[in-house]
């Protein structure tokens, strides 16, 4: 197979899983209030949704929980052809190096690329994620509903800035391992 297609496939599924990997881990690491805490287990399908939630923003999280399953199932593909293609170069030595470098690579530069968004014009991201993962519309809520109090803006900015700053620091560290990886090939 075409090594330079291998190159670009790995450092696609790379940024994927190093993106999907730092949400769940940042998600993980952030402390959460009650009410935002049975969200989350309500989503990862833990617990039933407290009282307190209209239909309108039930329907919300349900398909907040439909992207998150999907989430997921691209993570653990991403995760799966990673290491796939990863073990098929295993003995080639400077192969690994490049996949290392090129991923690390591709991941800081589209994380900046985003970081950089997110620094000028949050609103303008956040608004542009829920029309692409939500396009039937129903993520507008008054600023007075109870998702929105249980979930402010301020939550989605810092819980963004975490995970693409981790997602940054693992590409970083990608293109370390990559440059300093022995040569034995």
């Amino acid at each position: 197979m075409n090594k330079k297609f291998i190159n670009i496939s790995f450092c696609v599924f790379a940024v994927v899983f190093l993106l999907l990997f730092s949400y769940k881990t940042a998600l993980f690491f952030t402390p959460l209030s009650p009410d935002q805490q049975n969200a989350v287990d309500f989503l990862h399908d833990k617990t039933e949704l407290a009282e307190g939630y209209t239909g309108e923003e039930i329907s919300h999280l349900e398909d907040v929980k439909n992207v998150m399953r999907w989430a997921d199932i691209v993570f653990y593909l991403s995760l799966l052809i990673g290491t796939t293609i990863f073990t098929y170069y295993k003995k080639d030595k400077r192969q690994i190096k490049k996949l290392l470098r090129y991923s690390g690579i591709s991941t800081v530069a589209f994380v900046s690329m985003i970081l950089l968004l997110a620094l000028t014009s949050f609103d303008f991201l956040f608004t542009n994620f829920h029309h692409l993962f939500f396009p039937q519309g129903n993520w507008l809520f008054p600023y007075d509903s109870f998702l929105i109090q249980t979930f402010p803006i301020g939550f989605f900015v810092s819980l963004s800035r975490n995970i693409f700053l981790l997602a940054f620091i693992l590409g970083i560290i990608f293109i370390v391992l990559g440059y300093y990886q022995k040569n034995d090939r």
